[in-house]
């Protein structure tokens, strides 16, 4: 049946709750059990999480949400974390701790660690409360889990990887490859890498053990090699993401 002459079509409303507000009960709960050096760390994860959805959020959304979100956005000057409520945040964990953290933020290895513990603990209370299933509860807390221990090796692996380059930068080179690099396989003395996007499939790159020790098979590695006489090279060297995403 078509729309009748005088009926009124109601504004679009936010989730109720919404991220928001989640975040700001689960901040309030938490500030009460931490220590408060500890809390700091708890609210600045949280507003990481916040600031990367409002930022990105919208790659999750169906295309009735889009619109949803395009009206409040224009209308109400609402940001994402004030429309959607909790399931976004868990389909959202995967960006936030494998590239947002990584990426934007470039985080320290404490932080890092912090942003697998508060998000598994953040989980684990919407779970509890009824806010997501029990099921979706647990295996987002066993992801921020592996995310919390994953996530500081990668970044201690790229500072390595980062000081070795500037500290053995070869002299001249013939030919670069600036890319994505996958860890294929890690043997006595260097490592086989796949590239990304570059005509050459497959790089041998020489290493100390040192580095290597701390490197793992599907790991991804940003980096600028150069073809020296001598075999391939680091000329710079970015961020490392773990494969566990």
């Amino acid at each position: 049946m078509g729309k009748q002459r005088g009926q009124v079509i109601p504004f679009p409303s936010p989730e109720k709750p919404s991220i928001k507000e989640l975040f700001e009960r689960f901040l309030a709960g938490e500030e009460k059990r931490l220590r408060p050096a500890t809390f700091r760390n708890y609210h600045i994860i949280v507003q990481l999480l916040e600031h990367c959805l409002d930022s990105y959020g919208y790659g999750f959304l169906s295309e009735a949400e889009s619109q949803l979100y395009d009206r409040l956005y224009e209308y109400k000057k609402l940001d994402f974390c004030s429309i959607f409520g909790p399931e976004k945040i868990v389909m959202a964990l995967p960006t936030f701790l494998g590239d947002f953290m990584i990426r934007k933020v470039a985080a320290s290895e404490s932080l890092l660690r912090y942003s697998g513990t508060v998000t598994k603990r953040l989980m684990k209370w919407l779970g509890d409360n009824g806010f997501i299933s029990k099921a979706k509860a647990k295996k987002a807390m066993s992801y921020a889990s592996e995310a919390s221990k994953a996530l500081p090796a990668a970044e201690r692996l790229a500072r390595m990887l980062y000081e070795y380059a500037h500290t053995h930068p070869p002299r001249s080179w013939n030919m670069e490859i600036d890319d994505y690099f996958t860890i294929e396989e890690i043997m006595p003395g260097k490592l086989i890498l796949s590239t990304l996007s570059s005509e050459i499939e497959m790089v041998e790159l020489r290493l100390p053990e040192e580095i290597l020790s701390h490197c793992r098979v599907g790991w991804q590695i940003n980096l600028l090699l150069g073809k020296t006489p001598r075999g391939w090279q680091i000329v710079e060297s970015g961020n490392v993401y773990p494969d566990i995403f």
